[in-house]
C-alpha cells in the first residue's frame, strides 16, 4: 500500500509516487488528509487568518525575490512608512561604504541654503588661511603698518585741508586760557586743478566761514600742525596747545603741548584716531595759551604755511 506517513506535516514527507496504481480506492481519503495536513502545517499563518483572511496573490517570481533574504523582521520593518521614490533612494547610489553616522551628523541642524553652500564651490584649501594670507598683503600707499586688526597709515591721504596764508600784520592773538579756532581756507588734496588727482570724496567739504572740515561716516587717522608765534621779547609762555576737536566741543586725542620762548615760533604737531558716526561730523583745529596778548596765530613773524590737517580713512 503506497500511503506515506507525514508526522510533521512537511512537504518533504510527501511521496510524489503515491498513491500507487495498486492502491485500493478506499484509501484515497487517507492521501487527501495527508495533503491537507501538509498544506495547513506549512502555511499555518495563512490558515490562522480566519474570516478576515485574504488570498495570497504573489507570483512565484515575486515570492522568489525573498530567496536568500537573511533580514530579520525588525530590519524589514525599517521600511515601514517609507515614502521615498526610487530616484530619491538612488541618490545614495555610490555613497562610500565607510561613511559614518558622525560624518552624516555634521549636517544636523544646518540651515544654509543651496546658494550659501555654493559659496564654497571651488575652495581647495582652508578659508581662514587664505584670508590670513590676503591680510598679510594689504597695502594702502607708503608708510602703512598692519598689526592684527589695526591699520596705521601715513601714506596717501584721504583729504588734506590747510590755511596756506603767507601772513602780514599781527595775526590773531590767543586769549589767555581760552581756545580759539584756527582757519581752514583751502582743500589741498584732492585738487581738481592737478592732473591725476582723484575727485573729492563724497561727504567731504570745508566751511571757511566756520573753519570746519566735514567728514562722512568712518574711522580716521589724522595728522595736524599749527604754527604759533610768541611776539614777546621778554616773556616765555609755558603752556601752549594745539588740538583737533569736534564741532560739538569734544576733543580728539591729546593736545600737542609745548612752551614758546621769547620771540619764538613753533609748529605744534598732533596725531590720533577718531570715529565719525552716521550722518557725518565737523572737525576743527584750535589753539590755547596760558597767557595771552603776545601769543599769536597768523602773525607776520611766522610766515608761510600756518596750519594743515591731513586725514586718512581706515
Amino acid at each position: 500500500m503506497g500511503l506515506e506517513n507525514v508526522p510533521n506535516g512537511r512537504i518533504s514527507e510527501l511521496n510524489s509516487s503515491n498513491p500507487t496504481s495498486g492502491d485500493a480506492v478506499n484509501r484515497g481519503d487517507d492521501h487527501i488528509r495527508n495533503v491537507k495536513q501538509v498544506i495547513k502545517t506549512t502555511f499555518s499563518g495563512i490558515d490562522g487568518e480566519g474570516s478576515s483572511s485574504v488570498p495570497v496573490t504573489a507570483t512565484s517570481g515575486e515570492l522568489n525575490i525573498l530567496d536568500g533574504v537573511t533580514a530579520t523582521t525588525d530590519e524589514l520593518n525599517i521600511l515601514d512608512g517609507v515614502t521615498a521614490t526610487t530616484a530619491e533612494l538612488n541618490v545614495l547610489d555610490g555613497v562610500s561604504s565607510t561613511l559614518t553616522s558622525n560624518e552624516l551628523n555634521v549636517l544636523d541642524g544646518v540651515t544654509a541654503t543651496t546658494t550659501e553652500l555654493n559659496y564654497v564651490d571651488g575652495v581647495t584649501s582652508s578659508i581662514q588661511s587664505q584670508v590670513d594670507g590676503k591680510q598679510d598683503t594689504l597695502t594702502a600707499g607708503s608708510n602703512v603698518s598692519i598689526s592684527n586688526n589695526t591699520i596705521s597709515a601715513s601714506g596717501t591721504p584721504f583729504v588734506v585741508v590747510a590755511d596756506e596764508r603767507s601772513t602780514t600784520g599781527n595775526g590773531t592773538s590767543v586769549t589767555a586760557n581760552q581756545w580759539i579756532n584756527l582757519p581752514v581756507n583751502e582743500m589741498v588734496y584732492p585738487d581738481a586743478n592737478v592732473s591725476g588727482s582723484p575727485s573729492v570724496p563724497t561727504g567731504v567739504s570745508i566751511n571757511t566761514g566756520g573753519n570746519t572740515l566735514t567728514l562722512p561716516e568712518g574711522t580716521y587717522y589724522f595728522e595736524a600742525t599749527a604754527k604759533i608765534y610768541n611776539a614777546s621779547y621778554s616773556d616765555t609762555n609755558q603752556d601752549v596747545r594745539v588740538q583737533l576737536y569736534r564741532a560739538n566741543g569734544s576733543p580728539i586725542g591729546y593736545a600737542a603741548t609745548s612752551y614758546l620762548g621769547e620771540h619764538d615760533t613753533y609748529s605744534f604737531p598732533c596725531t590720533g584716531m577718531f570715529i565719525v558716526g552716521e550722518g557725518g561730523d565737523d572737525v576743527r583745529l584750535r589753539a590755547f595759551a596760558e597767557s595771552g596778548g603776545n601769543v599769536r596765530y597768523g602773525d607776520s613773524g611766522a610766515q608761510g604755511l600756518q596750519s594743515i590737517i591731513k586725514v586718512w580713512k581706515m
